[in-house]
């Protein structure tokens, strides 16, 4: 054992000469003199480096702290509640949760729990793909249990919709098109990996539309329940040859700045008040139009959200339109994508939907015409809010005709 080790590794931990001077233990030891003088100046040497190297192992790594300095910076700028909120304290919180991160993944959490303090439900994580599976399954169980976001209690009997499915319904002289809009899921953080997936969506579901149309049915029933949402672009897309051309919905900003969407000719998008257009998603096929707008019956449960809620803002207020069914989830607001150079996606919620006439939905939507939801998934034949929905277009069809 070294003279160090001697002097300050003692079984447990302990120093052998606790409240004892350097110099003193030197003397204790019989080393005086120059000798003495060295040892002291090499154990002083010694104990520094060994107390600044602790110090550096409790202090958050310089990539971490910008990492998550830009992650704070995101939401203080765009968050939809960021002129109620307390930013020195969550900035004091958050870093202090992430105090001792080295790897920018380190901060994960912290940025999750700074989510949970904006005084929304619809702001996520996403951790970036290359993330490896023992340490996603780790990162996934913690940003859980931060969020603490219950389940439904009651969750939909549809959900989740997954399937884009379409056909005719015949009802005595009288057909309607029938057509499921699922949910539109990105299977990967960095985004431009899901266009792929996002392209095949619009056009399945658009070639649907058209196949149905060929058929010239009397009038549409289209099924949003348990659509938790995802990517409402190629949902819009896809099937905007029903909701008309023209602007669908606008998102208010906290600071009130309104960006409308839009559908023209197969292409879904934004229109920023200066008039800059930006297509979001288009369908590549010659897009289906309708001379006359169709009638239109619309289904929507306490499982659609998010997109899902956009697609059913974007029927509300259109004339030959009526929906049927439950109050939605509730996330009928917009949400802003940050991306992170590790690959990681921020969803900040940062505005509100309005509609076409102008009214506001914070908190989802209600049906024109409430449908108790059934406990359990009804044969089509006997599922209510389908059969009030063709009720109501054999009217609207009669009347016509």
């Amino acid at each position: 054992m070294g003279f160090v080790s001697l002097l300050f590794d003692f079984p447990g931990g302990k120093s052998l000469f606790k409240g004892v001077t350097i110099g003193v233990c030197a003397r204790l030891l019989g080393i005086c003199g120059d000798a003495g003088m060295r040892i002291q100046a090499i154990v002083i040497a010694f104990l520094t480096c060994t107390l600044v190297g602790a110090q550096d192992n409790t202090q958050m790594s310089r990539a971490a702290r910008a990492y998550l300095e830009e992650a704070l910076n995101y939401m203080q700028q765009n968050a939809l509640n960021k002129k109620s909120i307390n930013w020195p304290v969550l900035r004091e919180e958050t870093i202090g949760r992430a105090k001792d991160a080295k790897a920018t993944s380190d901060t994960y959490p912290a940025i999750v729990y700074a989510l949970t303090q904006l005084g929304e439900r619809h702001s996520w994580f996403q951790l970036p793909d290359n993330t490896p599976p023992e340490r996603r399954q780790l990162l996934e169980a913690d940003i859980k249990r931060i969020l603490a976001r219950p389940e439904p209690v009651k969750p939909s009997p549809f959900m989740p919709s997954k399937e884009i499915k379409a056909h005719i319904i015949r009802k005595g002289p009288v057909a309607f098109a029938y057509v499921v809009v699922p949910m539109c899921i990105g299977r990967f953080a960095e985004w431009e990996k899901n266009g792929p997936d996002f392209q095949q969506f619009a056009d399945t579901l658009h070639k649907l539309v058209a196949d149905l149309a060929e058929q010239k049915p009397q009038g549409w029933i289209i099924d949003l329940r348990g659509n938790g949402g995802g990517n409402m672009w190629p949902m819009i897309a896809g099937i905007g040859a029903l909701l008309g051309e023209g602007d669908l919905g606008t998102f208010v900003s906290a600071n009130g700045d309104r960006v409308s969407w839009f559908y023209k000719r197969g292409k879904a998008g934004t229109l920023s008040p200066k008039g800059e257009e930006e297509i979001s998603a288009n369908v590549k096929e010659s897009p289906l139009s309708f001379g006359e707008l169709p009638w239109v019956a619309v289904l929507f449960d306490r499982g659609t959200g998010s997109s899902g809620e956009a697609v059913a803002i974007s029927f509300a207020g259109r004339p030959r339109e009526r929906s049927f069914g439950e109050h939605t989830a509730g996330f009928s607001t917009s949400n802003d994508m940050h991306q992170f150079p590790d690959g990681a996606a921020l969803f900040l919620c940062d505005g509100i939907e309005q509609d076409r006439t102008g009214k506001l939905y914070p908190d989802g939507l209600d049906p024109d015409e409430k449908v108790s939801a059934p406990e359990t998934r009804p044969a089509e034949e006997e599922d209510a809010a389908l059969l009030a929905a063709e009720v109501w277009l054999s009217k609207q069809v009669i009347g016509t005709h």
